[in-house]
């Protein structure tokens, strides 16, 4: 295993878009099967809708989060709280991803903690909860390093060219202990 690298985390800024956008895209072409999102439906996005995305974050509803190496953007996790009032006490994990060529150097479980962290600080989330793809055994392992644990599966959640993928549903509680 690689030496463990120090990132520096933070929400990102809407002057990081390109970068911002360029890491989700190279994380649809690498894995596909791990996003609903397609390439095909991102790469046209313009700028200003990402920009302007990264604008109307919040702390306490939405927020997308960069790890940082040498000022270059290398990682990111998204966190949005559910929008429905009887849901409001859940809040998401999505969109993770780690450049490849850092990945095994504890940047994903930083990046995990961080997101973790941020939801704690949402104020009122009780529950976050994540899916992964089923086979990735890498990051299945990290969430359950955390707490996450399984609450089911959606067979054939995605269908990516002629291949369809399982994906299972893991959650964290915040209330206890």
């Amino acid at each position: 295993m690689a030496p463990s690298i120090e990132p520096t985390l933070r929400m990102l800024r809407p002057a990081e878009a390109a970068a911002f956008w360029a890491l989700r895209l190279r994380a649809l072409r690498e894995h596909p099967e791990a996003f609903a999102s397609s390439v095909e439906e991102e790469e046209n996005v313009p700028l200003d809708v990402i920009r302007a995305r990264l604008e109307s974050q919040s702390p306490s509803t939405n927020l997308v989060l960069g790890a940082f190496v040498n000022d270059r953007l290398v990682g990111m996790a998204g966190i949005r709280r559910d929008t429905f009032r009887k849901e409001a006490h859940k809040a998401r994990i999505w969109g993770m991803y780690v450049a490849s060529e850092l990945q095994g150097r504890g940047l994903g479980k930083r990046l995990l903690e961080a997101a973790i962290d941020a939801g704690r600080r949402m104020g009122g989330i009780e529950q976050l909860q994540l899916g992964v793809v089923v086979g990735n055994v890498r990051a299945r392992a990290l969430f359950q390093s955390q707490g996450f644990e399984s609450y089911g599966v959606e067979k054939r959640a995605l269908h990516v060219g002629e291949r369809y993928f399982d994906e299972e549903f893991l959650s964290l509680s915040l209330t206890r202990g």
